[in-house]
């Protein structure tokens, strides 16, 4: 008797439309815990001076990897096309023009072949207060002509820009197994 007043309460319509207002009653539960789990905050939009925005395809790191293909090639008038006339270039604790640094680069090719800079990763960050540098990571590879022998050096360059052309730089690397090769 208990049984058949059950059923008649809930015949099988009334425990479909149950069934459904479960499966809501999860579904938003389940919103609710996934949006609860996120603090709308908690990526603060730093507008200080040295804050900005990066890129990974702006076209300056186009530009960037251009110089570095110059290089690879012994093209110097390419390396120097994307800097400004009185551009400032320093290597390490060097500062030189950027035509003296091309020729210093260009220079390697006679003691190295095969000169590549792999693992490349080129980024170009614009800053709040109006400055914009390329980032430049990267790893040197060289054959050593008289050893034969791999050299692989790991560096680090940026490039501050007027517009699209190149006005400083900064080229970052453990010179001494490079340096090695002059003295052999």
């Amino acid at each position: 008797m208990l049984m058949i007043k059950y059923q008649e309460l809930f015949n099988s319509a009334d425990l479909q439309t149950i069934k459904i207002m479960k499966t809501n009653i999860y579904l938003i539960l389940f919103t609710a815990l996934i949006f609860s789990c996120q603090t709308p905050n908690a990526v603060q939009i730093d507008d200080s001076e040295w804050s900005g925005t990066i890129s990974a395809s702006d076209e300056r790191n186009a530009i960037m990897n251009s110089f570095a293909d110059a290089y690879e090639n012994k093209d110097a008038e390419s390396m120097l096309s994307i800097f400004t006339e009185d551009a400032i270039f320093h290597v390490n604790d060097a500062q030189l023009p950027a035509s003296d640094v091309a020729e210093a680069f260009l220079q390697g090719h006679e003691y190295f072949d095969d000169i590549k800079n792999v693992d490349r990763n080129t980024t170009t960050m614009f800053y709040n207060n109006g400055s914009i540098y390329t980032n430049y990571w990267y790893t040197w590879n060289g054959i050593n002509k008289k050893t034969g022998e791999l050299l692989v050096l790991r560096g680090y360059a940026w490039f501050k820009w007027d517009g699209l052309k190149v006005v400083e730089s900064y080229n970052a690397f453990d010179p001494t197994e490079y340096n090695k090769v002059f003295t052999e």
